[in-house]
């Protein structure tokens, strides 16, 4: 699929990564997974590691949130579970090259030791249910983003102590309580952010911040653009893609 539009090269682990980024390559990594395990996934957690500027796609068959989230933590690049549809790999292929060949004000922000921790997916090879009292918080967190949400409130709906659900959140998700719901609030701002009949405001309010300033200091922060940039970046992927694909159409005809 990714040969339709751009050059490929394959690796394994004889002939190595040493060089994959070297006189001035800007090279994108694909790692497949069918079932990750420890050993595959120390694997791109250590390329990450060693070459921190090259961007990684992660597609894999064995899905889970726990892995999704260990991937996002690893400053993966983008995560699709197979089948992957060709348009969305293309879009988010378009995109990482665009970003890649635009000048950068801060080459160092994405530079980030992703995390040693690896999800238990991997451990057994199977899928990890997620503790009953995360998955209960997490629903209601998902139901009421447009609310104030409150730990001490959300725990006592799951009959638990505060401390206790902020230790388990961190057990599951490697992050806290407080930075799950403000990446659950900046996704769900980004998705809202590719509907153009939205405005910025309001999708400020429906993910639940009252601050327009904080709202688009905080997704600056996750993404590197403000909720402009972001929209009008989106868009202007989305009509490259349409005019790039219907070109490759009509080449493959």
């Amino acid at each position: 699929m990714i040969e339709t539009w751009f050059p490929v090269e394959r690796r394994n682990k004889r002939s190595g990564l040493a060089d994959i980024d070297a006189n001035g390559k800007k090279p994108i990594l694909c790692f497949e997974f069918d079932f990750p395990d420890i050993s595959t996934l120390s694997l791109l957690n250590d390329t990450k590691r060693n070459h921190p500027s090259v961007p990684i796609i992660m597609f894999t068959e064995q899905h889970s949130e726990a892995l999704a989230v260990w991937a996002l933590r690893a400053r993966v690049w983008d995560y699709f579970v197979k089948p992957a549809l060709p348009e969305a790999v293309f879009s988010s292929l378009s995109m990482l090259t665009d970003a890649m060949s635009a000048p950068r004000k801060d080459s160092t922000r994405n530079l980030l030791t992703p995390p040693h921790q690896l999800p238990d997916d991997a451990r057994f090879q199977k899928h990890r249910v997620i503790d009953k009292l995360v998955e209960l918080a997490v629903a209601y967190i998902e139901q009421h983003l447009h609310e104030k949400l409150n730990q001490s409130d959300i725990a006592e709906r799951c009959s638990t102590t505060s401390y206790h659900l902020s230790r388990i959140f961190k057990q599951t998700y490697g992050i806290t309580f407080q930075d799950y719901i403000m990446r659950r609030r900046l996704d769900r701002a980004a998705e809202l952010l590719r509907n153009a009949s939205a405005s910025v405001s309001d999708v400020c309010w429906t993910v639940g911040f009252r601050d327009a300033s904080y709202f688009s200091k905080m997704f600056y922060r996750q993404t590197g653009l403000t909720p402009s940039q972001f929209r009008r970046q989106w868009l202007d992927s989305r009509r490259e893609e349409h005019t790039d694909f219907g070109a490759s159409l009509a080449l493959r005809r």
